[in-house]
């Protein structure tokens, strides 16, 4: 093997070993934002359908006394705005990592 293509060979493993280590950190990154937007979703779920009641009564008596608001939050309509913080949870995450890599 002469000089040449030891030097083109050093190259190919160096330029090999960056790859896999972008690869791993990207994957690493998705990873932690699709537990952190899980993790927000389950807690919203919960958190929304036990905590609504209380709260809405006390933020709006009056509301609720009308029925503009329901004083009871429906599982879907908890699931549906645990989806919307589940997203935005995403959307920051994946922003921060942006920000952070630059």
């Amino acid at each position: 093997m002469t000089t040449k293509e030891k030097n083109e060979d050093t190259i190919m493993k160096d330029l090999e070993k960056k790859v896999e280590k972008r690869v791993e950190e990207a994957v690493t990154t998705g990873t932690t934002i699709l537990v952190s937007v899980a993790i927000a979703f389950g807690i919203t779920v919960i958190v929304l359908k036990f905590v609504w009641a209380w709260v809405v009564a006390d933020l709006f008596p009056g509301a609720v006394a009308q029925g503009l608001i329901n004083a009871d939050l429906t599982w879907l309509s908890a699931v549906k705005f645990a989806v919307l913080v589940a997203v935005l949870t995403g959307v920051n995450d994946t922003l921060m990592e942006a920000t952070k890599s630059r």
